[in-house]
């Protein structure tokens, strides 16, 4: 039977809690399941998705913290010119695509036609395995 978590906690007081490792689009939910690296089966039901980092309280009282899985993911270092950072926004603008901007680069997940399409129009990039921390996509604004 799988240990049920209903909570989110921001502190654990000292606490070592079990690690459990977990895919990036199984965050955008609410209910799923998984397996703490103890072997505990887990079964999360919370009022909104979590991420990376977070601590899930279960019912019995113990105490998990979420890991993301690392992904292969397209890496765009940011611009050196204002023309070339104007095509990568208007190009990423038109993809819809989720990104994850860091200090040096654009982030985005790995997919084949993308990174055809960037070399295409010339768009230099490379590849890495990272976790990625992007937003769930949305067409709110």
């Amino acid at each position: 039977m799988a240990t049920l978590i209903q909570e989110t906690i921001t502190d654990c007081a000292g606490s070592q809690p079990v690690l459990v490792h977990v895919e990036r689009h199984t965050l955008y939910k609410r209910r799923w399941r998984a397996s703490a690296a103890n072997g505990t089966e887990l079964a999360v039901d919370l009022e909104a998705p979590v991420s990376d980092g977070t601590i899930l309280k279960a019912t019995t009282g113990e105490l998990f913290r979420i890991k993301q899985l690392a992904e292969d993911l397209l890496i765009i270092a940011l611009p050196k010119t204002t023309e070339m950072a104007a095509q990568i926004g208007w190009y990423l603008g038109n993809q819809h695509l989720p990104v994850e901007v860091r200090s040096d680069a654009i982030i985005l997940e790995k997919l084949d036609t993308l990174a055809a399409s960037l070399e295409r129009i010339g768009i230099p990039y490379t590849f890495k395995h990272d976790v990625f921390h992007c937003k769930m996509h949305s067409h709110q604004h």
